[in-house]
């Protein structure tokens, strides 16, 4: 099996990279899940977040943003996530909603440090 050869089909589920949030604003967003720059599918890819996972360590309960663009202009695409303080979190396909998505996909939270890891499927 060819390197890669997974990325390329449809409907296969990736894991984002592990993410520690240590910015409480917008301006501090960091990206979660990113797109392919392979310049046939740049545009053309999207994905469903079909689970979320992690762990609020900030001490206070705080709310999880999660929406597309760049670090201080990120638009939800989704209702924040309340978390709560010291317990971890994971949220199943059935937990969230039904968002399609064909960018970067960037979070930041209003407590910190909350660390974050995201599974998708790719759809197109």
């Amino acid at each position: 099996m060819p390197v890669g050869y997974l990325q390329a089909r449809k409907g296969v589920k990736l894991q984002g990279a592990l993410v520690d949030i240590i910015v409480a604003a917008n301006a501090g967003a960091l990206p979660i899940f990113q797109q392919s720059t392979f310049a046939a599918q740049v545009g053309t890819r999207t994905f469903r977040i079909k689970r979320i996972r992690g762990i609020n360590q900030a001490g206070v309960n705080t709310l999880l943003h999660i929406g597309t663009g760049a670090a201080g202009a990120v638009v939800d695409v989704m209702p924040e996530i309340w978390t709560f303080a010291g317990l971890n979190f994971d949220w199943g396909e059935a937990d969230l909603p039904e968002v399609e998505v064909n960018a970067d996909l960037m979070a930041w939270a209003v407590a910190v440090p909350v660390t974050i890891q995201i599974e998708v499927e790719e759809i197109g």
